[in-house]
């Protein structure tokens, strides 16, 4: 009897689950002539211990995120719009708090429909971030100020060629102007130049950018997106990011994501970055 109700009760609840997942909130108010693909979210995760004989350090991390993709669609063009904005604090005993995620991130696209898989296209990208990076010496102290809002930012400009087959992949390929804008940081700074520092840098080159997703049901989705960059100066210059995303409803506005990022840009460090994550809140979808 209890295995049928445990049965019947997660029939139910994937159910719920999944009829959830098909539209967002305001899905009823979006034009015909567009699609949207937005979702807010609050993660959050705590261990505290207190006298507990088995060890263990307290911890907590929180985390706010903003997704968004939105595309307009006509018949010449289509206007793509993508979003991702994510702030986040983590705190662990011992340590104190430390920021755990900082995002700004805007990409705007005009693709323009000459054919029905080969697509011109123009647009720019702006990122930054909300707050102050610091770096930390080995008692936990901060030991210099990296970065704060606005600095740096970094401006693209791009106008290519792109492959987009089907909704699920496209595949860009562009000319591309990457600029920094730094004031007090020194990220726009010229090495090999030791009189002044430099605010501003200008890095003209190709840019290339692959895009792929998957929704393995209703209430489950992948992405991944693999961005490069290289300057006209050499190969040497690459700067590259690779970013995957696996998305699963659990139940209606609670999600676990795992995530995988990948990351090289030489005048942050000399080698890779990676970063995983597993988190666990609760989404809110919009579209």
């Amino acid at each position: 009897m209890k295995k049928s109700l445990f049965s019947i009760g997660f029939a139910l609840l994937v159910s719920a689950s999944a009829a959830f997942a098909e539209g967002g909130t305001f899905e009823d108010f979006l034009p015909e002539n567009w699609t949207a693909d937005v979702v807010a979210s609050v993660k959050y995760t705590r261990m505290h211990y207190s006298n507990w004989v088995d060890g263990g350090t307290s911890t907590y991390t929180w985390l706010l995120k903003y997704d968004a993709d939105v595309q307009g669609k006509w018949a010449y063009a289509n206007w793509r719009n993508l979003v991702n904005l994510a702030w986040g604090e983590g705190w662990t005993d011992g340590l104190g708090k430390r920021k755990s995620e900082d995002k700004i991130f805007w990409e705007s696209t005009v693709d323009f429909n000459v054919s029905e898989k080969i697509k011109p296209y123009l647009g720019g990208r702006y990122e930054t971030q909300f707050s102050k990076t610091y770096a930390y010496d080995e008692d936990g102290e901060i030991s210099d100020e990296l970065s704060c809002f606005m600095d740096p930012v970094y401006l693209t400009q791009f106008a290519g060629l792109a492959y987009i087959p089907n909704d699920n992949f496209s595949q860009r390929l562009a000319f591309a102007n990457r600029m920094t804008i730094s004031h007090g940081y020194g990220w726009a700074d010229d090495a090999d130049t030791e009189d002044e520092i430099e605010e501003f840098r200008d890095e003209p080159g190709l840019e290339s950018i692959t895009e792929f997703k998957y929704a393995f049901s209703d209430i489950m989705n992948f992405k991944t997106r693999l961005w490069g960059f290289v300057n006209f100066k050499g190969v040497d210059e690459i700067d590259g990011k690779w970013e995957n995303t696996l998305s699963i409803m659990l139940v209606p506005f609670i999600e676990l994501t795992v995530g995988f990022d990948m990351a090289y840009d030489k005048d942050q460090d000399l080698d890779a970055q990676y970063k995983n994550m597993v988190l666990f809140g609760i989404t809110w979808r919009w579209f």
